[in-house]
């Protein structure tokens, strides 16, 4: 591997952070409430427990294939052909996923920030940011994704000033919602850990030995699981049962109820936050699906494969623009989901070990 593509483990985790945490957060405590109430925040515990489960199977299937990405690994478990489909899918699941991230983000932005911006000016500039930083190679990304998580930072301590207007009752009795409801909830919430498969695309970069990824990427699922169950269990003692129904982006909602002395709208400030981290999961989708196409028609250049990624996506965007659309596109993106995210994983790892299929000879991942 050349030296440009190798990144450390820290910049391992901060990547797989920023691109789990886009746009889903905001809307995640009203999402999760429709099936949990109160219980919401044991949902999310439920699921992190879930995708540990997924963290552990996604290492396997890596240490069988030590030098290959995910795209490399599909052609030595299936062979060329099958393996090139394999990945055609996957390119076409990136695009889907980065316009539902541009479609929910250019909705959310018109409502709060920007209601008279055309809407494909809005697009335009998201997608522009997203090419810039996307054609770079992967340590030059994971380099800014570093300096972009101190945002998060933001969040973290903002949030904690709703617990002096918090009522605990609204949650009680812890469990009352039932056991099924809150799996109902479990199930709903894993969505929110999109993102995660790009660990098998990043793992023969990654400077560290196989136990070190294991800490590394349970890390990144203890961070995310707490992270979420915070933000939720901060809304849910902030709002009432019915307020909660009300509210479709409850964190922004919380934190436009927010007072300081200098700052009027502090909800437009953490929205100015909130753009990056939407860029961060943007940019993600689009350097997979650049890094995809790149195996299946090798005479172009990744960064050919970024550009052309990044107009599918911008027309994509322009005509889900409507609210029966966004919700058309986001229940599509749904349910590819956990296509992507558990099943083919999960069968490639059944695959290669039923069939003894793992790496042979020296391979170097191309980036």
């Amino acid at each position: 591997m050349k030296n440009e593509n190798q990144i450390t483990k820290l910049q391992m985790i901060t990547f797989l952070i920023q691109t789990q945490i886009g746009v889903a957060f905001l809307s995640l405590p009203y999402d999760i409430h429709k099936f949990a109430k109160g219980d919401s925040w044991i949902s999310l515990l439920l699921t992190g427990v879930f995708m540990e489960i997924l963290v552990i199977l996604y290492l396997i299937l890596c240490n069988r294939f030590p030098n290959q990405h995910l795209f490399q690994l599909l052609e030595s478990i299936f062979g060329k052909v099958v393996g090139k489909c394999f990945t055609l899918f996957y390119t076409g699941y990136f695009l889907l996923t980065g316009s539902t991230i541009l479609v929910l983000f250019v909705f959310i932005l018109k409502k709060w920030m920007l209601p008279y911006t055309p809407y494909w000016v809005i697009l335009l500039l998201i997608v522009s940011i997203g090419i810039y930083i996307a054609v770079e190679n992967l340590k030059v990304i994971a380099r800014f994704y570093f300096i972009a998580s101190f945002v998060l930072i933001v969040f973290i301590i903002i949030t904690p000033i709703a617990f002096k207007d918090g009522n605990i009752n609204y949650i009680m009795p812890i469990g009352h919602s039932g056991m099924m409801n809150m799996l109902k909830g479990a199930g709903h919430a894993t969505l929110a850990w999109q993102g995660m498969e790009m660990f098998l695309i990043l793992s023969p970069f990654v400077l560290a030995t196989g136990k070190e990824k294991v800490k590394a990427f349970s890390l990144v699922n203890l961070f995310i699981t707490l992270f979420y169950t915070f933000l939720t269990f901060v809304c849910l003692i902030y709002f009432s049962d019915d307020q909660m129904g009300l509210f479709p982006q409850p964190v922004l909602y919380l934190l436009k109820s927010f007072s300081f002395k200098i700052i009027e709208r502090p909800d437009l400030v953490i929205i100015s936050f909130w753009i990056i981290l939407v860029g961060t999961s943007f940019i993600s989708y689009l350097y997979g699906a650049s890094l995809a196409g790149t195996f299946l028609i090798k005479r172009w250049t990744r960064k050919s494969f970024v550009y052309l990624s990044a107009l599918i996506c911008f027309i994509l965007a322009l005509f889900f623009n409507g609210e029966n659309e966004i919700k058309q596109i986001t229940k599509y993106t749904t349910y590819t989901g956990f296509i992507f995210l558990m099943a083919i994983p999960v069968f490639l790892l059944l695959f290669s070990l039923l069939f003894k299929k793992r790496q042979k000879g020296e391979f170097n991942a191309k980036n």
